[in-house]
């Protein structure tokens, strides 16, 4: 067994946690750069976006930022190792160039926790903050006494939609151990809470956005299975789910409402690119928002006639867009990031490859003669329900830089493409999915073997992983290696090591069931005997999501089968959780390295 060390542990990706001022005219970020993170403070008075990086103040990837409306900012961060999970509270006030730091106190927060704005110019703003089974809000002064706990909520709290002018009265979304939420309101002068949204004891119920302005409130709701967009008004019992907002399968959600509170911008995920929409509740229409290809993100700001969101595309990462509204929407980027230095932006496209129950659209990178590259990776995403996205993707980054094309098929379980494709994997794990996987390589295999090109690799990410291992596994001849990172083993194997969020959500999407067909039960464990093709398995030794020993019990098994550790397979433990696995620098370039070493020496 190898160790990656956790050095490098992010890779150049742009900027993360944008956050903006109430009024839009300031926001903040978090800039990577390596494993460098730097805060980023924006003025956005004008169409032109102007960032600058906040020097001397320390901050991590866990850092929240709030921008106040008149340019300072509220930091929440965790202060040093402490047994009591006390966070720091800190206030930067702009001098020139330079910011100013005073230190406004702490508060225990084992979980963490984030930073709401105050309605009120009387406080600063306020937090909330995460322990195991309760939440407390505290509120932040600029005068003492700095810091004063005010509720005191069971549950998870996230969200907060200020329903009255002077921070008295607040919506937020609560989440208890069922793993089902409801939006309550909490009585802060008080200190008591009631539930005002919920639907059934089944569905996930959110309150998203408001305007005091119009009293417009914007929630959703999961009664009817699928999610869906909903708005009322404040003190009018009626809520409105328009079919205007909802198009089975297809993912909406809220971004922002004008400062108006008229209008809504609604994103939607169609295929693998970002849609952008205008809603006007009384006029219950949806105006489609032309723009350039690529992947939209919240949070989104919307201030007269400018709206600002994060945006990526493959040869762009994360950035602050920038459109002006109008007849003809004028966008712009913020474009003051370089792309890695030294790796050139790779080239990237949608195509449409055929499957055996309708076409596959599929992000390529690699050029106009990709088919013809002599390495070849097929990457199959995370989920179910999940997809690749035409957005900046680190590890393709890396594998096209290194002269490895990708081809990111988005098969049947990805979201994006309407209910039926949806649908097709929940209780049937490994089944259309996989089927669709074996079908793209055989279509792969009849080109490359014509032009004697090395069968292409097989890397998953995730539930992919998962479905990486079963194509290896039962398809073991199509494949020169595979690739499986943070993988679990089968739906039932994966249950009885899983969280109970995580159980939940296995449950919802019908892991536990069995597949009966020609290829026998999808299990990782029971199948691996077959598998022929090396195997790169790497995991994070602090996932909560997949735990490590998935890996672990795959490996364990492929040694008690004879397998050569180093020679048949490589295994490695990194030292990070779930989602930072992937943004793992030395996991990108040992990934590379990998596949471009074993389809070279299949030649």
């Amino acid at each position: 067994m190898t160790t990656v060390p956790a050095e490098a542990a992010l890779i150049t990706s742009g900027r993360i946690n944008f956050v903006f001022s109430g009024n839009g005219r300031y926001g903040t970020s978090l800039r990577t750069s390596g494993e460098d993170v730097a805060l980023e403070s924006w003025t956005l008075v004008s169409e032109e976006a102007r960032g600058q990086t906040i020097p001397d103040v320390v901050v991590d990837g866990g850092t929240h930022a709030l921008p106040l409306d008149d340019g300072r900012v509220l930091l929440f961060q965790r202060g040093g190792v402490s047994p009591s999970g006390r966070h720091e509270i800190t206030l930067l006030k702009p001098q020139g160039k330079d910011f100013s730091v005073e230190r406004l106190g702490a508060i225990p927060s084992l979980l963490g926790g984030y930073l709401l704005p105050s309605p009120s110019s009387a406080q600063l703003g306020f937090v909330v903050a995460l322990n195991p089974r309760y939440s407390t809000i505290w509120r932040l002064s600029a005068s003492p006494p700095r810091i004063v706990h005010v509720a005191q909520v069971p549950g998870s709290l996230d969200g907060g939609v200020w329903l009255d002018g002077d921070a008295r009265v607040l919506a937020v979304n609560q989440t208890c151990g069922s793993c089902r939420s409801n939006g309550i309101t909490v009585d802060l002068a008080q200190g008591s809470w009631q539930t005002i949204w919920s639907r059934s004891v089944t569905s996930a119920d959110r309150i998203l956005l408001g305007s005091l302005r119009s009293k417009i409130i914007i929630v959703t709701t999961t009664v009817s299975g699928e999610e869906r967009l909903g708005w009322a008004r404040i003190g009018e019992p009626t809520v409105h789910f328009p079919d205007t907002l909802h198009r089975p399968g297809y993912e909406r959600r809220a971004l922002t409402l004008d400062d108006r509170g008229e209008r809504l911008l609604v994103h939607e995920v169609a295929g693998a690119v970002s849609r952008l929409f205008i809603y006007t509740p009384a006029e219950d229409s949806l105006v489609p928002l032309t723009g350039p290809p690529g992947r939209i993100s919240s949070p989104a700001s919307w201030t007269g006639d400018l709206s600002r969101f994060p945006f990526s595309s493959p040869a762009q990462p994360p950035t602050l867009a920038t459109v002006r509204l109008g007849a003809v929407p004028r966008w712009s980027l913020s474009r003051d990031h370089d792309v890695d230095g030294h790796i050139a932006a790779p080239q990237a496209e949608l195509v449409e490859l055929e499957g055996p129950a309708g076409p596959i659209e599929a992000i390529v990178y690699g050029g106009p003669d990709w088919r013809a590259c002599e390495h070849l990776v097929v990457a199959l995403h995370g989920g179910p329900l999940s997809s690749w996205h035409f957005g900046f993707e680190p590890l393709f980054h890396c594998l096209s830089a290194h002269g490895v094309a990708v081809v990111a098929p988005n098969y049947r379980g990805s979201t994006g493409y309407g209910e039926e494709h949806l649908r097709a994997v929940i209780g049937h794990w490994g089944g259309p999915d996989l089927d669709d996987v074996l079908h793209l390589s055989r279509s792969l295999n009849n080109g490359r073997r014509l032009h004697q090109l090395p069968r292409p690799v097989v890397l998953g990410v995730s539930y992919g992983a998962f479905l990486a291992l079963l194509a290896a596994c039962h398809a073991p001849e199509s494949w020169s290696a595979c690739v499986a990172l943070a993988p679990f083993l089968s739906g039932p194997r994966f249950y009885d090591s899983a969280n109970v969020a995580v159980r939940h959500r296995i449950e919802q999407l019908g892991g536990l069931r069995r597949i009966e067909n020609g290829i026998g039960q999808r299990d990782v464990l029971q199948a691996c005997a077959a598998l022929s093709a090396p195997l790169l398995l790497m995991h994070g030794v602090a996932d909560e999501t997949i735990p490590v020993e998935q890996s672990r019990m795959l490996r364990r098994r492929l040694l008690e089968l004879g397998m050569a550790e180093g020679v048949d397979f490589e295994y490695a433990e990194v030292d990070s959780d779930h989602g930072g696995l992937f943004q793992q620098k030395t996991l990108s370039r040992r990934v590379a390295r990998f596949c471009l070493a074993r389809s070279a020496h299949e030649q």
